[in-house]
């Protein structure tokens, strides 16, 4: 828009009726602006939580694998704690 076509408005409808359909036109464009930043931002929102929820299972696999790693070893300690009480008990009475 150029400025003889504003003059020609103001002239025509009046300066507070210009500045009005003016600032609605500026509120409508930063509206849409906005709305199209936010769309945007909660896509990539969506991609992080979609990605932490692949890590997470990921995670909760091997914690598992972990735990069932973690009774072998206390099993095979019960065991290892066993058999040297049994030499401890079978040395002190050939002593």
């Amino acid at each position: 828009m150029d400025l003889d076509s504003i003059q020609t408005l103001i002239s025509t409808l009046g300066f507070p009726i210009v500045m009005v359909i003016a600032l609605g036109w500026f509120i409508w464009k930063l509206w849409t602006k906005s709305q199209e930043q936010n769309e945007i931002r909660e896509n990539k929102l969506y991609e992080v939580i979609g990605n932490a929820q692949v890590q997470n299972d990921a995670l909760s696999r091997t914690n598992s694998e972990f735990v069932s790693v973690l009774n072998a070893y206390k099993s095979d300690l019960d065991t290892i704690k066993n058999d040297v009480a049994e030499i401890k008990s079978v040395t002190k009475t050939n002593n």
